[in-house]
Parts: C-alpha cells; sequence; structure tokens
C-alpha cells in the first residue's frame, strides 16, 4: 500500500502496543493530514444483501469519534481485492455487499484521492 504512495506523503505505520485503539497509519502531506484504520477481507460473500461486519473494537471507535470531535481527519478504509471503502461513520458495525460494491472505488482510485488530500488539500471521498 505504501509504496503506491509519492515521497511527498509522509506514511507512519503505527504500531503502539501501550495505546489501544489508535488507528493503523498516519499520512501527511504540504495540505492535509490523517489518520485511516484499515480492515481488509480476501473475498465478500455471494449474495448483495449479505452482510459484512465492520470488526472495529469499541476502543477503536472511541478513539476514531474523539479525534474527529477534535477535528482531525480520521478514516476507516475497508477493502477487499482491488475494491476500497472510505467509511466516516465509526458507529456503523455492518454494511451489505451492494453497499460496499455501490459505494467503494478501486484502489488506484483511493491511492489517487489520498495523494492529494495530503498534497493538494482535495477530499479523500
Amino acid at each position: 500500500m505504501h509504496k503506491h504512495l509519492p515521497k511527498e506523503v509522509y506514511r507512519w505505520k503505527i504500531n503502539d502496543p501501550y495505546h489501544g485503539g489508535v488507528p493503523d497509519t498516519f499520512y501527511s502531506g504540504q495540505a492535509n493530514s490523517c489518520f485511516i484504520e484499515y480492515k481488509y477481507t480476501e473475498s465478500l460473500p455471494k449474495k448483495s444483501s449479505s452482510y459484512i461486519k465492520l470488526n472495529l473494537s469499541q476502543q477503536q471507535r472511541n478513539w476514531l469519534k474523539l479525534q474527529t470531535k477534535n477535528n482531525l481527519f480520521v478514516y476507516t478504509v475497508f477493502a477487499c481485492l482491488d475494491q476500497v471503502y472510505i467509511i466516516e461513520d465509526f458507529d456503523l458495525k455492518r454494511f451489505t455487499v451492494k453497499q460496499f460494491n455501490e459505494r467503494s472505488c478501486t484502489f488506484k482510485e483511493y491511492i489517487t484521492a489520498l495523494t492529494n488530500f495530503c498534497l493538494k488539500k482535495e477530499s479523500i471521498k
């Protein structure tokens, strides 16, 4: 993932065993910065009405909501293969395959959006 970003985007893979709930990564550039919690699955259920569980712990949900209140940009990114769904609702516990397919973008589009967010102050969504 990180190797696809330009060098101008700072990336920090966070591994903090002393402070639970902290997202996986921090990104910054000359225009913006954000924290992102990544979730990934190898495959989706076949039926479009089937639910996909968003496995955020309560500690993660609390951290993300607190930082939103503190006016920081924070996101959860759920991916399956080459599809990426950017989520800002940290109370969301599940969504359907249909919702994922309708709201997701390609990995390449996500990298472009993240790059433009950090370097040009464009929306990540």
